[in-house]
């Protein structure tokens, strides 16, 4: 019983392929000026971000220092210098920066 059910599984599968390349072989529908021009607009931003990251990771590969000294400026640019965050100051002029737990009291833990 069982090789039967190898060999439809198999019989299944190569007339599955078979059906799918011949749908894959048929000739594309003609597309109408309008429609080319219309596929043409949409594509080009698409194409352009396809090959700005093809680029961008082909120049990790080839330099990765510089990748990580970009995300090193964008880490200083946050606020960030060797992993810990940096007290950017009071918020507003002339009052002190608050808490997580909203008071303006320093050492009032308890």
């Amino acid at each position: 019983m069982g090789d039967w059910i190898g060999l439809i599984f198999f019989v299944l599968l190569v007339v599955g392929a078979v059906v799918g390349l011949s749908y894959l072989g048929r000739a594309p529908k003609r597309l109408s000026e309008q429609e080319y021009e219309a596929r043409v607009v949409e594509a080009r931003g698409t194409t352009r971000a396809a090959t700005a990251a093809a680029l961008h990771a082909l120049q990790k590969l080839m330099n990765p220092k510089a990748a990580e000294a970009v995300e090193v400026q964008k880490d200083l640019k946050a606020g960030f210098y060797n992993d810990e965050e940096k007290d950017a100051g009071p918020d507003e002029a002339g009052s002190p920066k608050r808490g997580a737990g909203g008071t303006d009291k320093e050492g009032d833990d308890a």
